[in-house]
């Protein structure tokens, strides 16, 4: 969701900025720049994708995309319910995988230390692949100027040829400008696609440690049998003052009078 404000945001001060400048947004459209940056582009990101599975990375970076992770302190009332309740959740996330698998190496007997192991070794697994999907995305950021250089060359090029035929100086102004498009469009998709989107997912990830550390020491709550407050104040230890989970005392009543 950030980045879609921050990529709104910047389309509007771009539209204000044309505004200003009495320009129309069509003058800064050229068929033949846009198809050679974003050809270009798409053709050297496919030949450098990871060598991880496609389908895995796409299916992740849709699901981070389109649906945002919850919030630390959320995270942090589910891990309370599978504590307390054993309430299993169905879903994608890293963060409740690690959960529901750490319940199931309870039920088949491991120890602590194997269990901490595995769900580590998981979720490194996971950062892995996903970093590797930032990499691509920040190594792809420095393509498309490339390719708008390419482009503008080509411009250039035309605007040569017209010059030695004699074109007058509006003709001459209106190929320069056009030739210039190309760079523009390579800046654009570099500095505000595809390094945004690398940087984001690298900060994704950081988020995915905090609340992956919560779920695996909710594992270990689970099998010591901590009781509610215990893990409660644990799982506040992840949270900052204004995010910490407040003790319910009534309810802590009820369940001792249960």
């Amino acid at each position: 969701m950030k980045y879609v404000i921050g990529l709104f945001i910047s389309v509007v001060g771009f539209i204000l900025a044309s505004k200003h400048l009495n320009q129309s947004l069509s003058e800064y459209w050229d068929f033949v720049a846009f198809f050679v940056v974003i050809l270009g582009t798409f053709a050297v990101m496919l030949i450098t994708f990871p060598a991880v599975s496609a389908t895995y990375l796409l299916r992740r970076f849709a699901q981070k995309f389109f649906f945002p992770s919850v919030s630390a302190k959320k995270h942090a009332e589910v891990c309370l319910s599978y504590v307390t309740e054993r309430k299993v959740q169905k879903s994608q996330s890293i963060e409740l995988k690690l959960l529901n698998d750490g319940m199931e190496l309870l039920s088949l007997g491991f120890s602590k230390e194997k269990i901490i192991e595995l769900l580590s070794q998981r979720f490194e697994v996971y950062t892995t692949k996903i970093n590797s999907l930032s990499a691509w995305f920040k190594r792809g950021s420095k393509y498309p100027p490339a390719f708008g250089l390419a482009g503008t060359v080509l411009g250039l090029i035309h605007l040569m040829r017209g010059i030695s035929t004699g074109i007058d100086t509006k003709e001459t102004g209106i190929r320069m400008a056009i030739a210039l498009v190309a760079t523009f469009y390579g800046l654009l998709i570099s500095n505000l696609v595809l390094n945004p989107l690398g940087e984001w997912l690298q900060e994704e990830i950081k988020r995915d440690q905090m609340k992956a550390e919560m779920s695996i020491n909710s594992v270990i709550l689970m099998l010591e049998n901590a009781s509610h407050i215990e893990a409660q104040e644990s799982l506040n230890s992840y949270l900052s003052g204004s995010e910490k989970l407040k003790i319910n005392f009534q309810e802590l009543m009820a369940q001792e009078v249960a």
